[in-house]
C-alpha cells in the first residue's frame, strides 16, 4: 500500500513537471509568434507609409509637369 502511494506521488509529480514544461514551452511559442507579428505589423506600416511618399511624390510631379 505504502508503495503503491509513492508511485503515485512520484508519478504526480512527474506529471506536474512534465504539464510545467509544456507550459513554458507554449509560452515561449506565443511570445515568439507576437514577437514575429509585431515586426511584420512594423514592417508593413513602413512600407504603407513608403508607398504614400512614392505616390504623392509621383503625383506632385504629374502635376509639375502637366502646369509646366
Amino acid at each position: 500500500m505504502n508503495a503503491e502511494k509513492k508511485t503515485q506521488v512520484r508519478t504526480t509529480s512527474d506529471n506536474v513537471r512534465e504539464l510545467i514544461d509544456i507550459c513554458q514551452r507554449q509560452n515561449e511559442l506565443i511570445f515568439a509568434t507576437r514577437k514575429r507579428l509585431f515586426n511584420l505589423e512594423h514592417n508593413f506600416r513602413l512600407s504603407i507609409l513608403t508607398v504614400a511618399i512614392v505616390g504623392s511624390v509621383t503625383a506632385l510631379m504629374g502635376l509639375a509637369v502637366i502646369n509646366g
